[in-house]
Order: structure tokens, then sequence, then C-alpha cells
């Protein structure tokens, strides 16, 4: 994987905290608790509230790369914080990036 450049990184970091912060906003107990961080074509990379995020051994949220196409999770992430979530989205976005380019053909 290339590694992303500094200023594409921090946009990325923002995203993910301006996630955060709607997360933390919806109400506790709430049917869904989770937001969007990022949609790239059929995919959607989703963050869900843990529920016992104030214990400090538990992750902060979870990441998840949706495909609506075949409404399948494709891939998940437990992150402990902020910048922890920041390598996993650029791998979620290749992850994409991977899964549109077309197949060897012989």
């Amino acid at each position: 994987m290339k590694d992303c450049n500094t200023s594409a990184s921090t946009l990325i970091e923002l995203r993910i905290s301006q996630a955060y912060v709607r997360l933390c906003s919806l109400p506790e107990g709430g049917p869904q608790a989770s937001v969007s961080v990022a949609s790239i074509g059929s995919y959607e990379i989703r963050m869900l509230a843990n529920p016992a995020a104030d214990v400090d051994s538990t992750p902060l949220f979870w990441l998840e790369l949706i495909d609506h196409g075949t409404k399948t999770s494709v891939d998940s992430f437990c992150c402990y914080q902020i910048q922890d979530a920041v390598p996993v989205v650029h791998d979620f976005f290749k992850q994409v990036d991977d899964s549109n380019k077309p197949g060897d053909t012989c």
C-alpha cells in the first residue's frame, strides 16, 4: 500500500473526528448507533458506537466497510483512539479500489 500524504491523512482524521462527534450526539439506546464516515460507490464506511466506551480497555468505536450491492459487511476494525482509525480508513479505501479493478482475463 502506498503511504498517504500528510494532508490526506489529516483530512481523513478530521472526517473521522466529525463522525465521532455525530455518533456521540445520538441518543443512547437508539435503534442504530452508527454514522457514515464515507461513501464510495456502492460501499460505505460506517462508525458504530461501542456500548461500553467508558471502560479504558474497550474500543472507543468500530469501523465497518459495507458493500450495499451485496448487503454484506466486507471488513471491520475496532479503534481505541481517533488516530487508530486513519490507517483503517486508508485500508478500506484500498479494498474498495482493489474490488473495482477488472479481474485478469486470459
